[in-house]
Protein backbone atom coordinates (compact mmCIF):
# COMPACT_ATOMS: atom_id res chain seq x y z
CA UNK A 1 0.00 0.00 0.00
CA UNK A 2 1.67 3.48 -0.65
CA UNK A 3 1.74 6.11 1.53
CA UNK A 4 -0.17 8.85 -0.29
CA UNK A 5 -2.94 5.62 -0.15
CA UNK A 6 -2.62 5.31 3.25
CA UNK A 7 -3.22 9.23 3.54
CA UNK A 8 -6.16 9.49 1.34
CA UNK A 9 -7.72 7.01 3.10
CA UNK A 10 -7.34 8.18 6.51
CA UNK A 11 -8.45 11.51 5.69
CA UNK A 12 -11.50 10.33 4.04
CA UNK A 13 -12.20 7.44 7.15
CA UNK A 14 -11.27 8.77 10.07
CA UNK A 15 -13.80 11.53 10.05
CA UNK A 16 -16.49 10.08 9.00
CA UNK A 17 -16.01 6.72 11.26
CA UNK A 18 -15.45 9.12 14.31
CA UNK A 19 -18.15 11.98 14.08
CA UNK A 20 -21.56 11.44 14.93
CA UNK A 21 -23.96 9.09 13.44
CA UNK A 22 -26.61 6.56 13.35
CA UNK A 23 -23.91 4.08 14.80
CA UNK A 24 -21.93 6.41 17.20
CA UNK A 25 -25.22 8.06 18.65
CA UNK A 26 -26.59 4.34 18.85
CA UNK A 27 -23.65 3.22 20.47
CA UNK A 28 -23.41 6.19 23.08
CA UNK A 29 -27.67 5.55 23.56
CA UNK A 30 -26.81 1.44 24.54
CA UNK A 31 -23.85 2.45 26.57
CA UNK A 32 -25.27 5.32 28.54
CA UNK A 33 -28.70 3.20 28.66
CA UNK A 34 -27.20 -0.76 29.89
CA UNK A 35 -23.63 0.20 30.49
CA UNK A 36 -20.60 -0.80 28.40
CA UNK A 37 -20.20 -4.64 28.69
CA UNK A 38 -24.22 -5.22 27.55
CA UNK A 39 -22.97 -2.99 24.70
CA UNK A 40 -19.91 -4.63 23.67
CA UNK A 41 -22.33 -7.06 21.27
CA UNK A 42 -23.56 -3.93 19.85
CA UNK A 43 -20.66 -3.01 18.99
CA UNK A 44 -18.98 -5.80 17.39
CA UNK A 45 -21.72 -6.18 15.19
CA UNK A 46 -21.06 -2.64 13.69
CA UNK A 47 -17.10 -3.55 13.31
CA UNK A 48 -18.02 -6.23 11.74
CA UNK A 49 -21.20 -5.13 9.88
CA UNK A 50 -19.43 -1.97 8.16
CA UNK A 51 -16.93 -3.68 6.76
CA UNK A 52 -18.85 -6.78 5.44
CA UNK A 53 -20.62 -3.77 3.73
CA UNK A 54 -17.52 -1.88 2.17
CA UNK A 55 -16.83 -5.43 0.31
CA UNK A 56 -19.85 -6.09 -0.75
CA UNK A 57 -20.02 -2.71 -2.06
CA UNK A 58 -16.58 -2.85 -3.70
CA UNK A 59 -18.01 -6.07 -5.28
CA UNK A 60 -20.77 -4.85 -6.91
CA UNK A 61 -23.44 -4.41 -4.67
CA UNK A 62 -23.67 -0.86 -4.65
CA UNK A 63 -24.60 -1.18 -8.44
CA UNK A 64 -28.53 -2.16 -7.00
CA UNK A 65 -28.49 1.69 -6.00
CA UNK A 66 -28.37 2.79 -9.68
CA UNK A 67 -30.96 -0.32 -11.31
CA UNK A 68 -33.19 0.81 -8.16
CA UNK A 69 -33.12 4.22 -7.58
CA UNK A 70 -36.02 3.87 -4.82
CA UNK A 71 -34.55 1.33 -3.10
CA UNK A 72 -32.46 3.95 -1.33
CA UNK A 73 -35.32 5.95 -0.18
CA UNK A 74 -36.53 2.72 1.40
CA UNK A 75 -34.01 1.97 3.44
CA UNK A 76 -33.70 6.14 4.49
CA UNK A 77 -37.74 5.68 5.91
CA UNK A 78 -37.08 2.69 7.23
CA UNK A 79 -33.51 3.83 9.65
CA UNK A 80 -35.89 7.06 10.47
CA UNK A 81 -38.80 5.11 11.04
CA UNK A 82 -36.69 2.84 13.55
CA UNK A 83 -34.90 5.99 15.31
CA UNK A 84 -37.94 7.34 16.41
CA UNK A 85 -39.20 4.23 17.52
CA UNK A 86 -35.83 4.17 19.79
CA UNK A 87 -36.73 7.67 20.83
CA UNK A 88 -39.75 7.38 22.11
CA UNK A 89 -38.92 3.83 23.66
CA UNK A 90 -36.50 6.34 25.44
CA UNK A 91 -38.62 8.77 26.80
CA UNK A 92 -39.21 8.71 30.67
CA UNK A 93 -36.44 5.66 31.07
CA UNK A 94 -35.04 5.60 33.94
CA UNK A 95 -31.45 4.05 35.16
CA UNK A 96 -31.32 1.67 38.29
CA UNK A 97 -27.57 0.71 39.73
CA UNK A 98 -26.55 0.37 35.94
CA UNK A 99 -29.47 -1.60 34.88
CA UNK A 100 -32.41 -0.77 32.60
CA UNK A 101 -35.65 -2.42 31.30
CA UNK A 102 -35.24 -3.16 27.57
CA UNK A 103 -32.25 -4.88 26.28
CA UNK A 104 -29.11 -3.62 23.94
CA UNK A 105 -28.76 -4.13 20.16
CA UNK A 106 -27.88 -7.51 19.91
CA UNK A 107 -24.42 -8.14 17.35
CA UNK A 108 -26.80 -9.40 14.09
CA UNK A 109 -28.96 -6.87 14.68
CA UNK A 110 -26.06 -4.71 14.86
CA UNK A 111 -24.52 -6.00 11.60
CA UNK A 112 -27.58 -5.92 9.73
CA UNK A 113 -28.49 -2.79 10.48
CA UNK A 114 -25.76 -1.30 8.51
CA UNK A 115 -27.84 -2.36 5.46
CA UNK A 116 -30.61 0.25 6.27
CA UNK A 117 -27.87 2.74 7.86
CA UNK A 118 -27.74 5.72 4.81
CA UNK A 119 -24.63 7.16 6.24
CA UNK A 120 -23.13 3.73 6.11
CA UNK A 121 -24.34 3.57 2.20
CA UNK A 122 -22.94 6.84 1.73
CA UNK A 123 -19.81 6.05 3.51
CA UNK A 124 -18.98 2.83 1.77
CA UNK A 125 -19.85 3.68 -1.87
CA UNK A 126 -17.02 7.21 -1.04
CA UNK A 127 -14.55 4.77 0.32
CA UNK A 128 -14.76 2.55 -2.63
CA UNK A 129 -15.11 5.23 -5.11
CA UNK A 130 -12.50 7.47 -4.20
CA UNK A 131 -9.77 4.64 -3.30
CA UNK A 132 -10.18 2.16 -5.09
CA UNK A 133 -8.39 1.53 -8.13
CA UNK A 134 -8.83 0.13 -11.49
CA UNK A 135 -6.85 -3.11 -13.14
CA UNK A 136 -4.98 -5.58 -11.54
CA UNK A 137 -4.96 -3.92 -8.86
CA UNK A 138 -8.45 -3.84 -7.90
CA UNK A 139 -9.62 -6.65 -5.93
CA UNK A 140 -5.94 -5.68 -3.55
CA UNK A 141 -6.98 -1.92 -2.90
CA UNK A 142 -10.20 -3.61 -2.17
CA UNK A 143 -9.17 -5.97 0.52
CA UNK A 144 -6.76 -3.17 2.03
CA UNK A 145 -9.75 -0.56 2.44
CA UNK A 146 -11.59 -3.09 4.01
CA UNK A 147 -9.03 -4.16 6.14
CA UNK A 148 -8.71 -0.50 7.45
CA UNK A 149 -12.10 0.23 8.07
CA UNK A 150 -11.97 -3.08 10.25
CA UNK A 151 -8.59 -1.25 11.97
CA UNK A 152 -10.20 1.97 12.53
CA UNK A 153 -14.13 0.69 13.26
CA UNK A 154 -12.87 -0.81 17.00
CA UNK A 155 -11.33 2.48 17.99
CA UNK A 156 -14.64 4.64 16.69
CA UNK A 157 -16.79 2.44 18.34
CA UNK A 158 -14.67 2.49 21.66
CA UNK A 159 -14.54 6.14 21.91
CA UNK A 160 -18.27 6.25 21.40
CA UNK A 161 -19.17 3.77 23.99
CA UNK A 162 -17.10 5.45 26.74
CA UNK A 163 -18.80 8.44 25.73
CA UNK A 164 -22.01 7.24 26.71
CA UNK A 165 -20.63 5.25 29.53
CA UNK A 166 -19.59 8.81 31.35
CA UNK A 167 -22.60 10.64 29.86
CA UNK A 168 -24.80 8.13 32.44
CA UNK A 169 -21.95 8.53 35.30
CA UNK A 170 -22.38 12.84 34.86
CA UNK A 171 -26.30 12.70 35.17
CA UNK A 172 -26.51 9.88 37.58
CA UNK A 173 -24.00 11.76 40.02
CA UNK A 174 -26.08 15.06 39.34
CA UNK A 175 -29.33 13.42 40.27
CA UNK A 176 -30.42 13.84 36.88
CA UNK A 177 -31.10 10.79 36.48
CA UNK A 178 -34.90 11.09 35.55
CA UNK A 179 -33.89 13.64 32.42
CA UNK A 180 -31.85 10.69 30.86
CA UNK A 181 -34.20 9.60 29.01
CA UNK A 182 -35.28 12.55 27.44
CA UNK A 183 -31.01 13.42 26.59
CA UNK A 184 -31.24 10.08 24.51
CA UNK A 185 -34.40 10.29 23.22
CA UNK A 186 -33.52 13.96 21.56
CA UNK A 187 -30.24 12.18 20.53
CA UNK A 188 -31.96 9.30 18.77
CA UNK A 189 -34.26 11.77 16.92
CA UNK A 190 -30.57 13.88 15.84
CA UNK A 191 -30.01 10.54 14.29
CA UNK A 192 -33.25 10.25 12.58
CA UNK A 193 -32.42 14.03 10.96
CA UNK A 194 -29.11 12.74 10.23
CA UNK A 195 -29.85 10.09 8.24
CA UNK A 196 -33.15 12.11 6.52
CA UNK A 197 -31.11 14.77 5.26
CA UNK A 198 -28.01 12.78 4.55
CA UNK A 199 -27.00 13.50 0.53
Amino acid sequence: MLPTAVVSFLLLAVPTLFTPGPNNIMLMTSAATFGVRRTLPHAAGIVVGFPTMVLMVGLGVGQLFVAFPWLSTALRYAAVVYFLWMAWNLIGIRMARGTASGRPMRFYEAALFQWINPKAWAMATSYVGALMVDGEGRLASLVWITGGVLALAPFSCLVWVLFGQQLARVLTRGNMEKVLGAILAVLMIAAAVLVFLEP
